[in-house]
């Protein structure tokens, strides 16, 4: 999906007539506003330069590669090896992909976590009932909506929150197939489950 340092989006600016320059993010790949971009110095004529990284996706990848976050990647590994996944193919990049396309929020209920909180890695089809630790299978949920899910399917589950959103649920769905695509056959998990 992306390069840990370019991103796969070409930086382009277009100009709306509202809204004024737009840039295109190298990692989330949506038209933003200059003021979403952090300033990168000035080039030779004195004009203000800007990143070609969003200040949101600048922020998730700079929190995803604090020595935090990588042993935090670890200790799940490792965890789900120990609960006899022994095929865990969930690797740290992927990770800060996942997190860049859902915004670094929850999956479920959109929400940001607070100031000292962060996202869970959930699985969509919990490892007890079969489903395995690949991208196509994690997204980022709140503490709230990974534990109230539990071992539930996550369709049937999110569809009865309050806080549904098919939005969302046609994001998640997304999320599985660009997964699915960039994997190797051989490593896609449940492949004979059907998008219900």
């Amino acid at each position: 999906m992306t390069d840990r340092m370019t991103g796969s989006y070409k930086t382009e600016d277009k100009v709306d007539p509202n809204l004024g320059t737009l840039r295109r993010c190298t990692f989330c790949g949506i038209f933003k506003p200059l003021s979403e971009f952090g300033k990168n110095g000035v080039d030779r004529d004195g004009n203000t330069v800007y990143r070609t990284d969003c200040k949101m996706c600048y922020n998730l990848r700079r929190k995803a590669n604090s020595s935090r976050s990588r042993k935090a990647h670890s200790d799940f590994v490792g965890g789900m090896k120990r609960r006899s996944d022994d095929d865990v193919q969930f690797t740290h990049q992927n990770w800060k992909e996942c997190l860049i396309y859902f915004e670094g929020s929850c999956a479920y209920c959109g929400k940001t976590p607070k100031r000292g909180q962060r996202l869970t890695k959930d699985h969509l089809y919990p490892v007890v009932n079969g489903g395995k630790t690949t991208p196509d299978n994690i997204v980022p949920a709140c503490y709230k909506c990974n534990s109230s899910k539990g071992s539930s399917d996550f369709k049937e589950w999110f569809m009865a929150q309050p806080f549904f959103s098919q939005d969302r649920l046609n994001k998640i769905f997304k999320w599985r197939s660009i997964m699915r695509l960039a994997m190797p056959v051989k490593n896609q998990v449940n492949k004979g489950r059907e998008q219900e």
